[in-house]
């Protein structure tokens, strides 16, 4: 019913690996920005 040939493959795998790159970005972003807000924080007190 549903089957990935090697044409489907290489349409959706560049595509794919965009969407999980952004995704790693995304993550890696907002930890870098709490940390950064957490050492900001404790300089203030």
């Amino acid at each position: 019913m549903f089957g990935i040939d090697l044409y489907s493959f290489e349409v959706l795998a560049p595509s794919l690996l965009g969407i999980v790159g952004m995704a790693a970005v995304m993550v890696w972003a907002f930890i870098k920005v709490r940390k950064l807000m957490n050492e900001d924080g404790k300089k203030q007190k």
